[in-house]
C-alpha cells in the first residue's frame, strides 16, 4: 500500500488533471469553491514553507483510510457537441491509464456545464 504523502496526492491530481484535460470533448476543468477559496488566500499569503506546489483545480484526491483505496473526483465542463456520458467515460478511462500504477483507484467525473 503507497504511503499517504501530499507529493503522491499531488501526483495522482496533476495526473488526472493532465488526462482530463487531453479528452476530446473537455473545455476545461472547473474549480470547486474549495479551489478557488485556497486560490484566492494563496495569492494573498506568504509562502512561509516550500510546498508540494500547485494543486491541479477542478480535481480532488482523496483516501480511504480503512482500505488504502484512492478517490479521485474531478469537476468538468464539455464542449456543445459532445455527449457528456461520453466525455465523462473516455475521462475516466483517461485517468485510470494515468494512474495505473497505484493499485486501488476509483474516479468520478461530474459535468457542471457546457459551453
Amino acid at each position: 500500500m503507497a504511503a499517504d504523502t501530499p507529493w503522491l496526492r499531488d501526483r495522482l491530481a496533476e495526473a488526472a488533471a493532465g488526462a482530463a484535460q487531453d479528452v476530446p470533448g473537455v473545455a476545461f476543468l472547473r474549480p470547486g469553491v474549495v479551489d478557488l477559496l485556497r486560490t484566492r488566500v494563496a495569492d494573498r499569503a506568504p509562502r512561509l514553507a516550500a510546498g508540494t506546489g500547485a494543486r491541479a483545480q477542478g480535481v480532488r484526491v482523496s483516501r480511504d483510510e480503512a482500505t488504502g483505496a484512492w478517490h479521485i473526483d474531478i469537476r468538468l465542463v464539455v464542449h456543445r457537441g459532445h455527449r457528456a456520458v461520453d466525455v465523462t467515460r473516455a475521462v475516466q478511462t483517461a485517468t485510470l491509464a494515468a494512474v495505473r500504477d497505484e493499485p486501488s483507484v476509483s474516479v468520478r467525473v461530474t459535468v457542471t456545464g457546457v459551453v
